[in-house]
């Protein structure tokens, strides 16, 4: 489990919580339960992974009546989790109403019971065969293919708040995807058939809704510093573009042969954030290339999408207009609480146990492996641009973890183009993140998870993590099985037990060597 910061206040999901159980059975093992479960919910509360405007329910209830009105309430309140935790074995009718209420039969349903509370009442009796009645209720969940997870154990015990709260990371994804507006800005380049799809699929699926940016409104606000859009106007200025320049020169090394570069940059950025902001987008895919690249700009827009990411504009910035590929970045930004990365699959060798994934130069600032101090030294004494020290990167001979400098491969109009920010991605465990679209109109998933560290890192001249994954040979093998495209997401930490409690709720295939 990745243990993500806690949630924005706004975006927690609401859980609906109600206690359900027959009138037989013993009291004092019930209350027992019903107090385990009140205190788990309260510390949700506290620790933010829950708003505070969830509602527990605080009558037991037992038959139909109670039901019907639970589940009215809840979808009143428009809840975006739904618990029923059975004290005692339950009344047969209380989970198939709230499951199959028309206002609530897409919201993400748990059923707990506690185990039997013997030594903590101090009986030896069969006190409230809650387990069993989580079975009962898991037959009839299958029967009317109502997706419903079951959790069995203790409200107190690590095992279960570790399920939940996994559970829970999944559910306030399902709900910030459900409100996902992604700009799309220009079409995917010629031939990026796997960075094109089904939009009304992935609506249909998560609720994200895409809107076409043309490239020349790009050029106009660049130019204009102004915009208007469907969430009113946007204006930016010299300053605005000054102080965003000095901010990402800030602490790490600029090998920048033409500072005018970084004006262009952060120039790029505040005209991208000025129409993410005036159309109301929450996350983007972009046309880096070729047209920014060879055309009128004569840029590299790396950093600029990158500082977008960075500064939480958007929760996901997917290269080369992939706009799927940009939803698998927004599950791994919304999972991780970090911004992942949008990467490629590159530099494949059959002897090796090294996974090298890798794009042009869009490192986000605050992710990357903080940059050896004794270089920035060397650039500050050396003055700006340190053309040694640049010429000592370039060769190989100096690896840097985070550094602003033209892109290290010639194939941007037959020149270096710049701003990039190269280098490693903080070390230590990355989960990675592959969808593509079947030909039968369904989805599937591959997630696999590695290492980075100075020892994987291979010094290649672009913003990427070297993982050591388990089974090299096995997870390149499944990609080709599967038709997975060159295109993934990175998050930081691991978040595969989430993606794959996602999977299971939408119904997409998971894939895993893991």
């Amino acid at each position: 489990m990745n243990d993500r910061p806690p949630y924005d206040s706004d975006s927690a999901p609401k859980l609906g919580l109600v206690t359900n159980s027959i009138k037989e059975f013993n009291d004092a093992g019930k209350e027992h339960s019903e107090k385990n479960v009140r205190t788990l919910f309260e510390t949700l509360k506290k620790e933010g992974r829950i708003s505070r405007d969830s509602i527990y329910y605080g009558k037991r209830i037992f038959g139909y009546h109670e039901a019907g009105t639970v589940a009215e309430d809840f979808a009143k309140a428009q809840v975006d989790v739904i618990l029923i935790f059975n004290s005692a074995f339950p009344n047969g009718y209380v989970f198939p109403l709230i499951a199959m209420n028309p206002y609530l039969q897409k919201i993400p349903l748990i059923v707990a019971a506690d185990e039997e509370p013997n030594r903590a009442i101090g009986s030896s009796e069969w006190a409230t065969n809650s387990v069993c009645g989580n079975d009962m209720n898991n037959y009839v969940a299958k029967y009317i293919g109502r997706y419903t997870r079951f959790l069995d154990g203790s409200p107190l015990s690590a095992e279960l708040q570790g399920e939940l709260k996994i559970l829970l990371n999944a559910y306030h994804t399902v709900k910030c995807l459900h409100r996902d507006y992604l700009g799309r800005f220009g079409d995917a380049p010629g031939g990026f058939h796997s960075a094109t799809g089904d939009q009304l699929l992935y609506f249909k699926t998560f609720g994200t809704t895409v809107n076409t940016v043309d490239l020349l409104r790009v050029r106009e606000v660049y130019d204009g510093m102004e915009t208007d859009g469907l969430k009113g106007k946007q204006k930016f200025g010299e300053e605005d573009i000054r102080i965003t320049q000095e901010e990402m020169s800030r602490g790490r090394l600029n090998l920048l042969r033409d500072q005018r570069m970084l004006y262009n940059g952060a120039r790029l950025y505040h005209t991208l954030r000025a129409i993410i902001k005036a159309e109301g987008f929450t996350s983007a895919a972009f046309k880096c290339w070729p047209e920014i690249m060879g055309g009128s700009f004569k840029m590299s827009p790396c950093l600029s999408i990158a500082w977008a990411l960075a500064k939480g504009d958007v929760t996901a910035f997917a290269c080369e207009s992939d706009w799927p590929g940009a939803v698998i970045q927004t599950m791994g930004t919304l999972l991780s609480g970090r911004p992942a990365a949008f990467l490629d699959f590159v530099n494949w060798r059959p002897d090796s146990d090294i996974l090298q994934l890798g794009h042009c130069g869009i490192g986000i600032p605050g992710t990357m492996e903080p940059e050896d101090p004794s270089l920035l030294d060397r650039a500050d004494k050396e003055g700006q641009p340190p053309e040694k020290l640049k010429a000592q990167v370039l060769a190989g001979e100096v690896a840097v973890t985070d550094a602003i400098i033209e892109h290290g491969v010639s194939r941007e109009a037959g020149a270096d183009l710049g701003p990039s920010l190269i280098g490693q991605f903080e070390y230590g465990t990355k989960t990675g993140i592959d969808m593509v679209q079947t030909p039968e109109g369904r989805l599937k998933m591959l997630v696999f998870t590695g290492q980075s560290s100075t020892e994987t890192a291979r010094n290649i001249l672009y913003s990427g993590s070297d993982l050591q994954v388990k089974d090299y040979g096995k997870l390149f093998q499944l990609k080709r099985d599967y038709g997975f495209s060159h295109h993934l997401a990175v998050a930081m930490g691991d978040i595969s037990r989430e993606l794959e409690e996602l999977c299971a709720y939408y119904g997409i295939e998971f894939i895993s060597p893991d």
